[in-house]
């Protein structure tokens, strides 16, 4: 393919994105560590009121709500996540992805976040989109904006970017 292919799209930030941006980036809780901390908690308060280890029961009873809430976090996380991302300033803007030989370029109002293929550590493909493993970050790209050339010079662009790091 070559070196001055360029793609441009637009998208919105609406819920149905956000939604499976949090799908397909997001890694499911299993069910004893995911609720590891609340259940310390409940421990930790159960044993301050039954024991009355304080002069008050009430700082037991604040780690009893404490991992209630906590469970419920963890229970509601995709419901939070999506309905903090449909609240925020950005929701329901207009995204203008760019993809060139040079990499990968988002601009949205005032943000903008400009990806090289050589920061890409790695190009997971989902059956919707692709996850860049950027350090400890991710970023999610959605296919419906792009089309097969675009997916397939993505593709390409990040195995000579490994290629010639190595």
């Amino acid at each position: 393919m070559s070196k001055d292919y360029d793609f441009t799209t637009e998208y919105t930030l609406d819920k149905t994105f956000f939604a499976e941006c949090f799908d397909q980036t997001s890694h499911p809780a299993a069910f004893p560590k995911a609720y590891f901390k609340g259940i310390l908690f409940l421990i930790f308060g159960a044993v301050l009121v039954k024991f009355e280890l304080l002069p008050s029961s009430y700082v037991g009873w604040f780690f009893i709500v404490l991992s209630i809430i906590e469970a419920l976090s963890v229970y509601f996380k995709r419901t939070w996540w999506l309905w903090r991302q449909t609240l925020s300033t950005s929701s329901g803007s207009k995204v203008r992805l760019k993809i060139d030989s040079n990499g990968i370029s988002y601009k949205s109002g005032k943000n903008t976040r400009n990806i090289t293929w050589s920061e890409i550590d790695q190009l997971e493909q989902s059956d919707l989109g692709f996850i860049l493993h950027i350090g400890k970050q991710r970023q999610y790209v959605s296919k419906s904006c792009l089309n097969d050339v675009a997916i397939d010079f993505m593709i390409e662009q990040h195995a000579k970017s490994k290629v010639n790091s190595h």
